[in-house]
C-alpha cells in the first residue's frame, strides 16, 4: 500500500500539466519505421528566425509523452527554434512498444530531424536535442549516434543504465517496480523492457539482466560525443532515487572532453523538470540551458562560466562552482573508526536506511535528510561505529573498506554515513548497497566500495557515524533465513572541499 502511495504521488508530479491521457492540443504524426509513426507536436520560430531555422527536438518523457514540453517549447520558439516535441514509441499516441531507449528510439530521433528539415526546412548545420528524464537518456544517445547535433540538453537524464538499476550487485527494486508499473498504466512494455523488470523483480541474477540495461547507456558513446566535440549540458540532482546516482554522471561528466556542464544539487528526480515545465518558479538551471544552447547551436551569447555548479546539502541555498570534479576535491582525510567487530543478524530492520523515495530527497532539499537516532538502533541488527567531533565540508564520493565475515556464501549489508548530532540524532550523508556472493562461509573478506558521491556540510562539534545494516527499503537483498553478518576494522576515505574547517 506504501509502495502505491509513493507511484501515485510521483505519477501526480510527473503528469502535471497534462498527463498523455489528455490530447487537447493539435499534433502530427511522424513515421519512423513500418508500422510505427511518434505522435509530435511542431512549436514554428517567432518571426525573424529566417528561411532555415535552428532546430530543436525534444523527446518525451516516461509518462507525460510530448505533452509535458508545450510551455518550454513555446519559450524556445519565441527565441527563434523550430521546435519538434514528440512522444516516444509506445506512449500516448505513438504506435510501437516501449523500447527503453533502445536502438529504435535512438533511430527515431534521427528520423524526426530527417522530417523537420525535410517538411519545415530546419537547417541541419544548426541542431539541438533537450531532453528531461527518459527523454534526456534518448537525447544523450541520439546525439551521440547523429552528426549533425552539435548540443544536448539532458535534465534528470542517465549515464549508465545499468547502474541506476544495480548497484555492486544489488537491485534497485522500488525503482523497477516503479517504473515498470508506470510504463505498464501509460504505455505498452515492449519484451525486452518486461522481461528485465520481472526478471529484476523475481531476483533473477541473470547478466543478460545487466547487458540489456547496459546497452541503453550513453556511458557507452562517449567516443562518438568527444569525437565530434557535442556540447553537453547536465542537471542532476544529489538524492536521485529512480535513475541517477550522482557518481555515474561525475563519471560521465569527466569522460566528456567537448564543451560541457554539470549541475548537482539536493532533491528528487525529475525536481528540475517540473521548474523547466511550468512558469511556477523561475528556473535558473533552465535559463542556463536556453543561453547553452544558444552558444552551441546558434553560435551567438557568451561562453558558459565554470562548467561544474554544486549545491551543498543541507544548508541554505548557496552554489559553488569549480573547474572540474576533481578540482571540487582539495584533498582527503580518514575518519578513525574504532576497529572492534560488530555481528548482525540479517533479515532484520534496524531502522537506518536511505529513506522512501520522492518523500525523503524533498525532505533533504529543505535540510531534513533521512535520520536515525544510533544509539536506539536495536542491538544485533545493525553495525555502528562513531568518530570524535570534526567538522568537514564533505565534497565528492567516500570511499568504504571494511572486513565482512559472512555465515552463509551470498549475502547483501548495506553502509550508511551520519552527520551525527546530539544526542546521537544521525542525519544520512551517503550510502551504498553491497551484495556478495561465491564466498566461503565463515571466512573474511574485504569489501572495498565507492559511496553515493555528496556535497555535504558537517556542522561544528558533530560525529561522523557509519552503520551497517541487512535491510532497506530501496533495494533488494539476498541474505538467505538466519544468516549472519560480522565487521571489522572499518576504513572510511572522505573527500572534503577546500581547506578543511577547523
Amino acid at each position: 500500500m506504501i509502495r502505491r502511495g509513493w507511484a501515485l504521488l510521483l505519477a501526480v508530479l510527473l503528469c502535471f500539466p497534462p498527463c498523455p491521457a489528455q490530447a487537447a492540443s493539435a499534433g502530427r504524426v511522424i513515421p519512423v519505421a513500418p508500422g510505427v509513426a511518434l505522435d509530435a507536436e511542431v512549436f514554428p520560430p517567432a518571426p525573424g528566425a529566417g528561411r532555415h531555422p535552428p532546430l530543436l527536438v525534444m523527446p518525451g518523457v516516461w509518462v507525460g509523452g510530448r505533452h509535458l514540453y508545450a510551455r518550454e517549447a513555446r519559450r524556445y520558439a519565441r527565441a527563434g527554434y523550430l521546435v519538434v516535441a514528440y512522444s516516444p514509441r509506445g506512449f500516448g499516441s505513438s504506435t510501437g512498444e516501449v523500447g527503453t531507449a533502445g536502438p529504435e528510439d535512438v533511430a527515431d530521433v534521427s528520423a524526426v530531424i530527417d522530417w523537420a528539415v525535410r517538411r519545415w526546412s530546419a537547417d541541419p548545420g544548426r541542431v539541438g536535442l533537450l531532453g528531461h528524464s527518459y527523454g534526456a537518456g534518448i537525447a544523450l544517445l541520439g546525439a551521440a549516434a547523429d552528426p549533425r547535433v552539435s548540443a544536448v540538453v539532458a535534465v534528470n537524464g542517465w549515464a549508465e543504465l545499468e547502474e541506476a538499476f544495480f548497484t555492486n550487485g544489488t537491485a534497485h527494486t522500488a525503482a523497477v517496480r516503479f517504473q515498470y508499473s508506470l510504463a505498464r498504466l501509460f504505455g505498452r512494455p515492449g519484451r525486452g523492457l518486461t522481461r528485465f523488470a520481472t526478471g529484476v523483480l523475481a531476483g533473477r541474477d541473470d547478466p543478460r539482466l545487466r547487458a540489456w540495461a547496459a546497452a541503453r547507456s550513453p556511458q557507452r558513446r562517449v567516443r562518438e560525443l568527444n569525437a565530434r566535440g557535442t556540447a553537453v549540458f547536465l542537471v542532476n540532482n544529489w538524492n536521485d532515487t529512480l535513475l541517477a546516482a550522482p557518481n555515474q554522471m561525475a563519471r560521465f561528466f569527466e569522460s566528456l572532453t567537448g564543451p560541457k556542464h554539470l549541475e548537482l544539487r539536493p532533491g528528487e528526480h525529475g525536481e528540475a523538470t517540473i521548474h523547466c515545465l511550468t512558469d511556477a518558479v523561475p528556473p535558473a538551471a533552465c535559463g542556463r540551458a536556453g543561453r547553452w544552447l544558444d552558444r552551441y547551436v546558434r553560435g551567438r551569447g557568451p561562453l558558459p562560466g565554470p562548467p561544474l555548479l554544486v549545491r551543498p546539502r543541507p544548508g541554505p541555498p548557496a552554489d559553488e562552482r569549480h573547474a572540474s570534479w576533481r578540482a571540487m576535491t582539495a584533498g582527503e582525510f580518514a575518519a578513525p573508526f574504532p576497529s572492534a567487530p560488530r555481528t548482525v543478524r540479517t533479515g532484520l530492520d534496524s531502522g537506518a536506511d536511505a529513506g522512501l523515495p520522492v518523500l525523503s530527497p524533498v525532505a533533504d532539499k529543505r535540510g531534513l535528510p533521512p535520520v536515525a537516532v544510533l544509539p536506539l538502533l536495536p542491538p544485533g541488527t545493525a553495525a555502528r561505529w562513531e568518530t570524535s567531533p570534526a567538522r568537514h565540508a564533505v565534497r565528492g564520493a567516500p570511499r568504504l573498506r571494511i572486513r565482512v565475515t559472512p555465515s552463509a556464501p551470498e549475502g547483501t549489508f548495506f553502509a550508511y554515513l551520519y552527520d551525527v548530532g546530539p544526542p546521537g540524532v544521525g542525519r544520512l550523508i551517503s550510502h551504498v548497497p553491497v551484495t556478495f556472493r561465491n564466498r566461503a562461509a565463515g571466512r573474511p573478506f574485504t569489501a572495498e566500495t565507492e559511496m553515493t558521491a555528496t556535497a555535504y556540510d558537517i556542522p561544528p562539534g558533530h560525529r561522523l557515524g557509519l552503520v551497517a545494516d541487512t535491510v532497506d527499503p530501496l533495494y533488494a537483498q539476498r541474505n538467505p533465513a538466519g544468516a549472519r553478518i560480522a565487521f571489522d576494522g572499518p576504513r572510511l576515505t572522505v573527500p572534503f572541499g577546500g581547506a578543511p574547517l577547523r
